[in-house]
């Protein structure tokens, strides 16, 4: 066993019973580490998923290296269908092997992404440095560059409106969207997000970016009183079908609302749910891998 791994040992069939037992036994040979590992449901696409309640339970113990015989001789003396598998893995440094991956592209027009730890490439015209942290939104999952397309058109069509807009960025995580649109001429933008960490982060970046007049408030969209031209949303469908009064409600009358992170098997109950007899007129709507996005007027 190298200096730079270490040892999981991935438990089956314990008894639910025996879970808090199961944990202590652990702790008490030298595990580093006791993880559940649990069934998820979510059958409507909200955060609210629900645990599956089963019998027989699976864990993870980690350990800094192979536990002594006797571990796994008193792990069948608490239960005799326990099983196991032993795995050796590389320690690594997770965030450090993410931004190898991470590199500066083309968003939409003349916009380009960049990570805060490079610099911009030559043919950038234009660039939002991104450093995401915790946060969703770098720009790369094909919600955000529907949304991305949605705000570039909107800057193209009403160019000489949009000084004069504000926008509503819901669920803002690295503020990459509220960037943009502030870039590309949006008047005023605020950005909420319901995650401390996020908020923190789309902070960081827009600071970064010297972009300070976008306001990252603690305020949820249930506490927002005033009202929008532009609001954008780009939270899976389940979310966006649970807000779907307060998004209607700080849209302006006229105002233009993008919606994006709809399951593409899940388009028909979204729309029923959503957009008809809501009043709203489809503008423009987009497919991209197995996401859709809509752009809709009031």
């Amino acid at each position: 066993m190298s200096d730079n791994s270490y040892i999981r040992i991935r438990l089956s069939q314990v008894p639910a019973e025996l879970e808090d037992i199961m944990t202590t036994y652990c702790f008490e040979n030298g595990a580093t580490g006791v993880t559940e590992v649990l069934a998820f449901a979510q059958p409507d696409l909200t955060y609210d998923a629900k645990v599956v309640a089963t019998q027989n339970h699976e864990m993870d113990v980690f350990f800094a290296g192979k536990p002594a015989e006797t571990f796994f001789s008193g792990l069948q003396d608490l239960n005799r269908s326990i099983s196991w598998r032993i795995f050796e893995e590389e320690n690594k440094d997770w965030l450090a092997e993410w931004k190898k991956g991470f590199k500066p592209f083309k968003l939409v027009g003349d916009f380009w992404v960049v990570p805060s730890w490079l610099e911009a490439p030559p043919e950038a015209k234009r660039s939002v440095s991104i450093d995401p942290g915790m946060a969703f939104g770098t720009g790369t999952h094909a919600t955000t560059q529907m949304m991305a397309f949605f705000i570039n058109k909107l800057a193209e069509k009403h160019a000489g409106s949009l000084p004069l807009w504000n926008m509503l960025d819901v669920g803002t995580g690295t503020a990459i969207l509220a960037m943009l649109a502030k870039l590309s001429g949006m008047g005023s933008v605020t950005g909420i997000e319901i995650d401390p960490e996020a908020r923190r982060v789309a902070r960081d970046n827009v600071q970064l970016n010297h972009l300070t007049s976008i306001d990252i408030p603690d305020t949820q969209i249930d506490e927002i009183r005033k009202q929008f031209d532009v609001v954008v949303a780009n939270i899976i469908d389940g979310v966006l079908i649970n807000i779907k009064k307060d998004l209607l409600r700080v849209l302006k009358p006229g105002g233009h609302l993008f919606l994006t992170g709809i399951l593409e098997e899940r388009d028909n109950h979204f729309f029923e749910k959503f957009i008809e007899n809501s009043g709203l007129n489809v503008v423009r709507r987009l497919e991209k891998d197995e996401w859709v996005g809509y752009w809709v007027q009031s």
